[in-house]
């Protein structure tokens, strides 16, 4: 190769080498880029770990919330069947009491002490007398009837208001389960949501990793590249200051020759020598003893 074509050779692996570290330090800057942008999308995916565990925790106390009410409403529904069951067997009651009990209190007890002053007023036979303690005695047997009765009925009325209560207990424990529900509902939802942003910024994790690990592998194709053209550089270099010494010295050896013979040509016409023309001739003498 000649040395125009050495220089030419030369001057475009330079350009080869400086387009090819162009174009690395490209794929360096975008290797940050993508570095920046996977320190973001981490710092993301972080955000959205601590939203999804604060989720989780505020739902499952929110579940045992609403396990716990709903063991509440269970025993209450327990109470409220026990106490209505009571409530029907006292109603039932105070009916036969109601049918099998015409009269008042203050009737019953009119009538006894308008018998018993008969007796103690009234001069009567004893079949008479006996008819009346006998009808005084039923009578007070009425009145005790008259008494329970009336037991049964505030009974009634305190079993009816503890069994009202109950169901409003039962409503209002209906109602807060079905807000911690709706509650509960509401953050499955926005857990699924944040669920749904996580994947999807895993998944551009992934793809940033993949592109990072394909421009690396670029990076690693052109220094390949850059190494061997270095390197071919080197040895055309080598090559040409090789070229370029031997052709220094050829045309050295050229011109000492030339010299040469114009000395030995003064020396056969017996022309006065110089020290530059014994130099050069007794030079001739060293290279050739």
């Amino acid at each position: 190769m000649s040395t125009e074509e050495l220089i030419k050779r030369i001057d475009d692996l330079r350009e080869e080498i400086k387009t090819l570290k162009n174009q690395r330090l490209d794929l360096v800057n975008k290797i940050r880029e993508i570095n920046a942008e996977r320190g973001k999308v981490r710092e993301e995916l972080t955000g959205i770990k601590n939203r999804l565990g604060n989720v989780w925790e505020v739902k499952n106390k929110l579940r045992e919330e609403r396990d716990r009410l709903i063991a509440q409403r269970r025993e209450i529904l327990s109470r409220l069947r026990d106490v209505r069951n009571r409530l029907i067997s006292i109603r039932e009651n105070v009916n036969n009491f109601k049918n099998n009990t015409p009269y008042s209190i203050n009737r019953i007890k009119q009538e006894i002490e308008r018998l018993e002053w008969r007796i103690i007023t009234e001069s009567l036979p004893i079949e008479v007398e006996s008819r009346i303690v006998r009808e005084i005695a039923r009578l007070e047997e009425e009145l005790m009837k008259v008494v329970e009765g009336r037991k049964l009925l505030e009974e009634y009325k305190e079993v009816r208001a503890e069994y009202q209560s109950l169901r409003i207990m039962l409503d209002d424990l209906s109602n807060r389960i079905g807000e911690i529900t709706e509650k509960i509902t509401s953050l499955r939802e926005k857990e699924r949501k944040l669920k749904e942003e996580r994947d999807s910024l895993r998944k551009k994790l992934d793809e940033l990793t993949k592109e990072l690990a394909s421009v690396k592998a670029s990076i690693d194709q052109l220094n390949t590249s850059i190494n061997s053209k270095v390197e071919e550089l080197r040895a055309l270099q080598e090559e040409l200051r090789n070229l370029k010494t031997s052709l220094a010295k050829s045309r050295e050896k050229e011109i000492l020759d030339k010299k040469k013979n114009e000395v030995e040509k003064k020396m056969k016409e017996t022309k006065r020598l110089t020290l530059e023309d014994l130099k050069i001739y007794y030079g001739e003498i060293e290279e050739n003893p």
